[in-house]
Order: structure tokens, then C-alpha cells, then sequence
């Protein structure tokens, strides 16, 4: 960190010398003489010498314009971008950059405060500090400083410092006699800040890590912590961009579990590649043990319950009315299930964008695939496919608030093998459809503060896919994988009313409610056998924003046949002006069933003081699923958190069954202002809303 106080003397001593070869140099005083024959001009009397960006004040100034050699002294200032620098007298020639500044003080970057009792540039890339100091704390109240008797510095190459030491109000928490660093002025190699903390499961851990600069456009931290319940966890972190459109990083993890005797490792790595304008490449490969790496030390939620891993390569060429990609997307289980997981081979798709047909108001487009299966279970339940799917729609206004949008679509499918048999089938079908939007109605209402605009738009869509009477024996035995397989008879109209409230002052919508039934006419056709239940769940969504320091949203369905929701979504978010936050999450399914709340508060108790609490509760096991609470001391020029949670945690064990447990972990982090963060502080467990 005392590097900081040769940077600063660098910049100004190199200014010096740099900018004398291009830019007038200017000297100002009360009083100026200059004697031809020795070729010394001196100054006395708020000298100030300028040349360029730099700027040296002091009571006298003396300056040899034959030889550059200069002397400023009394009240000594100088100021260069970036940095302001005080002394007592300081030494320097013009032509060579080199010099001394006794008794200095200043501040880098308005925000480290440096004093060295003499700072000395002894060659182009050398530099020498005695008793030098830094901090971030103002001049009255330093509450850390690092201090060195001495330090040797080499620009790109080492800075040697000896009697290193860290006060804390003056009580002395770090020496050592010897201290080595880089000192660079670009992107380098070396050890980052550690971590440090502790974990039930794990026991008491330390984070360590390495950054090797490679070059220019990549680099890559190296990590290696230890665990003292289960070992070492070694783990690279690769990042790369070749160029302005290519980029990507690798992470690799690997511990050989000594708890459970599991070997666990996780590989992830994601590229983008731009090769043209209108071609883009894109690669994802997402892999781990047996027993998930993810499950056992991520701290992202969806990581620790995903059934599955998801790898996928893309190609993509898009103009301005076609596109076509070739993907491959390969799914492995991360638990034993009852289930089978199809992965795709590379999957061609060829598309038409939407466009109109030889200047006629008809608007067509159309799809083409060809995609391979394979199965994760079963090497021999492998399927291909060929779906062609073109559409012609005739949208058109009629009226100004009434827009209408008749549609009809054909497919066209091949499959290798059907549900119940292995023998090729084919399938060709037709839907058809019309959409109706409006007519669109509005009010605006005038407040005293604020005026809201309230539009209303109601909107009708018709879905029809014949019944099995069209092709019904093959539709029937089409093996449903994704999306495109859905072939069942449709007869449903739905019905939407959106409601938008504007307001004029924020610029913005305040409210937004969406109400939406279906009915399957279909269904209520039927005779005989189960009630008949043609109407579809219920749907509302509730986006709003009544105040910029309130978030209200709210989503549900709800079947009134069962008189009972199927689920329903909920989240608030408060954060007024001032101390407090607060956020909320609850989650509800009926089948299966799953209801989880989750909350996140802050508080600060004083600008010195505050506390952040979040947890996750499963409402069905009545079981806390995961805390988090920290609290954080930030003093002006210094910060220190303590943090403390716990999870439970069901892993797949080795050898088959699983393992239940609590884990509980602490974190200690340490931010210096200016310098950077020792220890860790974990994300909370959900995000916050405002």
C-alpha cells in the first residue's frame, strides 16, 4: 500500500521531466531574477512553477536552466491530476525526472492520505521512502494506519518494505519485519485478500487465492482453501476476451472429500463468440460429481435444489427475414429419479420471420426443425424428429382502439418411433385462431400532487386444434418431450382484461392488473362420464408500484371448481427514504405441495451501525429451510461485518439413500477504505426489491 506514496512522487517527478520536452514551462513569483551567467533564475515569494498538468508552489524557487536542476522550499505544494503533495523543500531536475521531497503529505485519488519523512526517485523506475505512512482516515482522526521505516521501490517489478506495521487507534494488530509486493502501474499477478470463517459441516475454513495477469486479454485466479473437516478445495477461475465480441470463462472446483469420503467437482464454462455481424456462437457446459458440488458449498438457492445439470452448444445466424441455428443441449440427473431426461443432438431450426406475402395485407411465417433425442436412461430410446410448421395470419385494425388478428397454422411432423411402439409415424394437423384486442378505453383523473391516466383493455383469443378424428391415431402415439409434441384437441376461448394505471409526475405505470379465464368449449361439450369442467383456472397478476419507496406484486390461480387456489405468488417490497428496508417473497403450490416465505430487513441503527436478517421457512415441514443475519461497524474510513446462518440440507449420499443435516457458518469481513476487503460477506438469501 506505500507504493501508493512512489506512485504519487512518480507521476509528478515524471510529469517534470516528460512534459518539459513539449510544454512552455512558466515561473511567476513576486520577485524574479536571473543571473546570465550561471543561467540560475530565482524566485522569491509565492513562487509557482507550471509545466503542463503539473503545478509546484512554494515561498522561493531556484531553477538552473542549463543544467534542470531545481530547489523549491518553504510551504512547499504541488499538484499534479489525481494527487495533492506538501513538503517541506524538494529537490529536481527538469531533464532527467529525478528528486527529493522531505517531510511529505498528501492525498491520492481524494481519498489515501500518504506522509513520508522523505520520498526519493534515485533512477527512472527507483524510488526510496523513509518513515512513510497511509491511510484513509482524515488527517484528525486516523483510526488504521500502515506505517514502514523504509521502502525500496522498483516500478514494475518489487516493492521491499521493512518494519511493516497496521494500527488500529494507535494498538498495533500487524507487523512483520520484512514485507514484499508488486509494484506495478498496470494489471498484474498475486495474491488476493483472503478469507476466513466457519461452517458446522465444514469447520473453520481459509480462502486463499491467486491472479496471474496472463496478458492483455485474459487471466486467471488460482484458488486453494482449506477446510479442516474435510480437506483442501482446490479451484481456477479462467477469463478471456480475445476480441470485442469473444469472450468466455472456465471454473473447475475439485475436493476430495475426507468427511464422507466423496470426491466432488463441479466444471463450468460459457463462451460467446461473435464470428460476423449476423452470426453468433455460443457454448455451455455445466458438469459435476455424482454427489452435487453445487449442493453441498453454492449459495444460490436454485444451485442447491436443481434436479439436473444443462449443457448446450449454439449456433445462430439471423438477416432480416430469416435465422437459422444449430443447437445441442445435453441434461444429466443429479438425483435418482422415477423420471427419464431427454438431451437434444444438435437440433437444426430454420425460421421465416414474420412478413408480408407479395404486398397483400396477408402476414406469413413458418418454422422447420430437425432434431435428435437421446435418452439419459436408456441408450436405446433415441428419437428424431422433422416438424414443419408455417403460418398465415391477416392482421388489421378496425377502428382506432380495435385491433383483430385471424390466424391458421399447419404441421406438418416426422418422428423415428411413437410412444408405444418403435415404428416411424407422421403426423399432420392444422389450428387455427383469431385475437381480438380492445376496444381500448381510458380516464384520466386529476389529483392535487398528480394526474393518472386508467386504460382498459379487454381482449379475446380463439384457439381451435381438431380433434382425433384428424390424424388422431398418430398424434396420440407422439412421444411428448418438449413444448413442440403438444397435439391435443383444442376448442378454448380466453378472455383478458388488463387494466395499466399511469402516472404523469413519475412517468411511469403505477399499476398493473391482468385478469384471465379460459373456456374450453370442448368441455362443455363432453357427455357423460367425470363433471364437466369447461372453465380454466383462474388467472390475476398484480404488478404495482403505488410509490417510488413501495413494490406490491401479486400473481395467482385459482380453480373455483376446487374453490381453492392452484398457486399463488406474493411479494412486497419497502424501502422508504431513510434507515429501514424491508423485503418479502412466499411461494405456493397445491400439487405438488410446496409453500415457502421468505424475508429479507435492514436496518441502520446509526451511521455507524447496521443489521441485515433474511430466512426462508417451509411452511409444510414447519421448518426454518435457511438464515442469514449480519451486522456491519462502518466507522469513516473503515468497515468490519460479522455474519451467521444456517441451511438443512438433504444430499444424495454415496452408495445410494441421503444424508439430512443443519449447517451452520460465520463470516468475518474487514473493509478498508481505499486499500480493499479482507474476509467474506455472503450474498442474503434472497434479493432485495427496492
Amino acid at each position: 500500500m506505500l507504493a501508493l506514496c512512489a506512485g504519487v512522487f512518480y507521476l509528478s517527478s515524471f510529469a517534470v521531466a516528460e512534459d518539459a520536452k513539449e510544454d512552455k514551462l512558466s515561473v511567476t513569483a513576486d520577485n524574479i531574477t536571473f543571473s546570465e551567467s550561471t543561467g540560475v533564475m530565482t524566485a522569491r515569494g509565492n513562487a509557482k512553477v507550471l509545466l503542463g498538468s503539473l503545478s509546484l508552489h512554494g515561498d522561493q524557487c531556484l531553477l538552473n536552466k542549463n543544467t534542470g536542476n531545481g530547489l523549491i522550499e518553504g510551504n512547499v505544494w504541488l499538484k499534479i491530476p489525481q494527487a495533492d503533495v506538501t513538503g517541506r523543500m524538494m529537490e529536481f531536475n527538469l531533464n532527467t525526472g529525478l528528486g527529493t521531497l522531505w517531510d511529505a503529505q498528501g492525498v491520492f485519488s481524494n481519498e489515501l492520505t500518504f506522509s513520508a519523512q522523505k520520498i526519493q526517485r534515485t533512477a527512472p523506475d527507483q524510488f526510496s521512502i523513509e518513515n512513510g505512512a497511509i491511510t484513509s482516515c482524515p488527517p484528525e482522526n486516523q483510526e488504521w494506519v500502515f506505517n514502514a521505516s523504509s521502502l525500496d521501490v522498483k516500478l514494475e517489478g518489487l516493492a521491499i518494505l521493512k518494519d511493516v506495521s497496521l494500527r488500529f487507534y494507535g494498538v498495533p494488530v500487524f507487523y512483520s519485519p520484512y514485507w514484499f509486493a508488486p509494484a506495478v502501474t498496470k494489471r498484474t499477478s498475486g495474491f488476493l485478500m483472503p478469507g476466513v470463517g466457519h461452517s458446522s459441516t465444514s469447520g473453520t475454513f481459509l480462502k486463499n487465492s491467486f491472479f496471474w495477469a496472463i496478458s492483455e486479454q485474459d487471466d486467471a485466479t488460482f484458488y486453494l482453501d482449506y477446510m479442516d473437516m474435510r480437506g483442501a478445495r482446490e479451484g481456477i477461475e479462467y477469463r478471456y476476451a480475445f476480441a470485442e465480441r469473444t469472450r468466455g470463462q472456465l471454473n473447475f472446483d475439485y475436493l476430495n472429500d475426507r468427511r464422507f469420503n466423496d470426491q466432488l467437482w463441479s466444471v463450468k464454462y460459457n463462451h460467446i463468440q461473435q464470428y460476423a455481424d449476423n452470426l453468433e456462437g455460443r457454448i455451455n457446459v455445466d458438469a459435476e460429481s455424482n454427489v452435487s458440488y453445487s449442493r453441498e458449498f453454492d449459495n444460490q438457492t436454485f444451485m442447491r435444489t436443481r434436479r439436473y445439470t444443462d449443457s448446450s452448444a449454439n449456433l445462430h445466424s439471423a438477416w432480416d427475414t430469416f435465422a437459422l441455428s444449430l443447437t445441442g443441449r445435453d441434461q444429466r440427473e443429479l438425483e435418482a429419479t422415477n423420471g427419464e431426461i431427454f438431451s437434444k443432438r444438435p437440433e437444426v431450426k430454420f425460421s421465416m420471420m414474420p412478413q408480408r406475402v407479395f404486398g397483400t395485407p396477408l402476414v406469413a411465417d413458418a418454422q422447420a426443425t430437425s432434431s435428435s433425442f437421446f435418452s439419459s436412461a436408456n441408450s436405446n430410446a433415441g428419437l428424431d424428429r422433422l416438424d414443419v410448421r408455417p403460418t398465415l395470419a391477416l392482421p388489421f385494425s378496425a377502428g382506432p382502439y380495435l385491433n383483430m388478428n385471424p390466424w391458421v397454422a399447419g404441421r406438418a411432423a416426422w418422428y423415428s418411433r411413437g410412444a408405444a411402439d418403435t415404428k416411424p409415424l407422421t403426423a399432420e394437423y392444422y389450428s387455427a385462431g383469431l385475437g381480438i384486442e380492445g376496444p381500448r378505453m381510458f380516464r384520466v383523473f386529476e389529483g392535487g400532487t398528480d394526474a393518472f391516466k386508467h386504460s382498459l383493455t379487454p381482449m379475446l383469443d380463439y384457439t381451435y386444434v381438431p380433434g382425433y378424428e384428424v390424424d388422431g391415431t398418430d398424434r396420440q402415439n407422439i412421444l411428448q418431450l418438449d413444448g413442440a409434441d403438444r397435439h391435443d384437441p383444442k376448442n378454448l376461448l380466453t378472455m383478458t382484461l388488463l387494466n395499466r394505471v399511469y402516472s404523469r409526475s413519475r412517468g411511469d405505470e403505477a399499476v398493473r392488473l391482468n385478469i384471465q379465464q379460459g373456456y374450453d368449449l370442448n368441455e362443455a361439450a363432453r357427455s357423460g362420464g367425470t363433471e364437466k369442467r369447461p372453465w380454466t383456472a383462474l388467472m390475476v397478476e398484480l404488478k404495482s408500484r403505488p410509490a417510488p419507496w413501495l413494490l406490491l406484486n401479486a400473481d395467482l390461480t385459482y380453480n373455483h371448481y376446487d374453490q381453492n387456489p392452484d398457486t399463488v405468488n406474493e411479494e412486497l417490497g419497502i424501502a422508504p427514504e431513510g434507515l429501514f428496508y424491508f423485503s418479502y417473497d412466499r411461494r405456493f403450490t397445491r400439487v405438488p405441495l410446496m409453500t415457502y416465505s421468505s424475508g429479507l430487513i435492514g436496518y441502520r441503527f446509526s451511521n455507524a451501525i447496521a443489521a441485515e436478517a433474511s430466512a426462508i421457512y417451509d411452511e409444510v415441514l414447519h421448518e426454518s429451510a435457511g438464515t442469514l443475519l449480519s451486522v456491519k461497524l462502518d466507522s469513516c474510513c473503515w468497515g468490519v461485518s460479522l455474519t451467521a446462518g444456517s441451511r438443512v440440507r438433504t444430499e444424495p449420499a454415496v452408495g445410494g439413500g441421503t444424508r439430512r443435516e443443519t449447517e451452520t457458518r460465520f463470516f468475518l469481513g474487514i473493509n478498508l477504505k481505499g486499500i480493499g476487503d479482507i474476509g467474506e460477506k455472503p450474498s442474503p438469501l434472497i434479493d432485495r426489491k427496492l
